[in-house]
């Protein structure tokens, strides 16, 4: 089988980066959820979304330094490609920040694949199968140009997207669940972990 992988959020976890680069966020109140989410909702409260747009491009530029695999994905894509499973990274990311300094986004990912997507002492992914797509359309199009039997990813609207290819299985990333089971639809199976898919390392 050939997975495909999403990037940021799926297997990039940025929660201890949110929180160190909160610290910069003026007038942030303690209560405020260091969270992306939490981040989110406070400054667009405050009217302040151009500050929400910068931060995103801190955190997807140098914050990167800050940020973790999540807990077992790097175990978990060795032990798929042990299975004999074909792995690549298909992500969607805008090469530049829409605003605040012009940090290259695709190289600060390249830099932290190269530093942490590591098993064993050998590179998990190499690079010739590393996709970094500027829009949505260019993601969904590989996804179905590479022929991936499943996809995982973090955005649901990925997976339901108008040409996203029929035979590929849809995998949803979700650490935190759902509220309301029936808000997925019924053609996407969902994960909160990555340990949840030792059926493929079986397969």
């Amino acid at each position: 089988m050939i997975i495909g992988l999403d990037f940021d959020n799926t297997i990039v976890c940025y929660d201890e980066a949110i929180k160190r680069l909160a610290k910069d966020v003026s007038s942030l109140p303690e209560t405020t959820p260091k969270t992306k989410l939490g981040i989110r909702d406070f400054l667009r409260e405050q009217d302040r979304e151009t500050e929400w747009t910068e931060f995103q491009g801190k955190l997807y530029g140098p914050g990167m330094v800050h940020a973790k695999p999540f807990p077992a994905a790097l175990e978990m894509i060795g032990a798929i490609q042990q299975a004999g499973h074909k792995t690549v990274i298909i992500s969607h990311r805008s090469k530049h920040p829409y605003l605040g300094p012009k940090h290259d986004l695709h190289i600060s990912a390249r830099q932290w694949i190269k530093k942490h997507l590591v098993f064993k002492g050998n590179a998990l992914i190499p690079e010739r199968d590393i996709h970094l797509n500027e829009t949505k359309d260019e993601k969904v199009a590989l996804i179905d140009f590479l022929q991936c039997d499943l996809f995982i990813d973090d955005l649901v609207d990925i997976l339901t997207h108008a040409s996203f290819p029929p035979s590929t299985e849809k995998l949803w990333f979700s650490p935190l669940g759902l509220t309301h089971k029936s808000d997925l639809p019924p053609n996407i199976r969902m994960i909160k972990h990555w340990n949840e898919l030792t059926w493929l390392s079986n397969t």
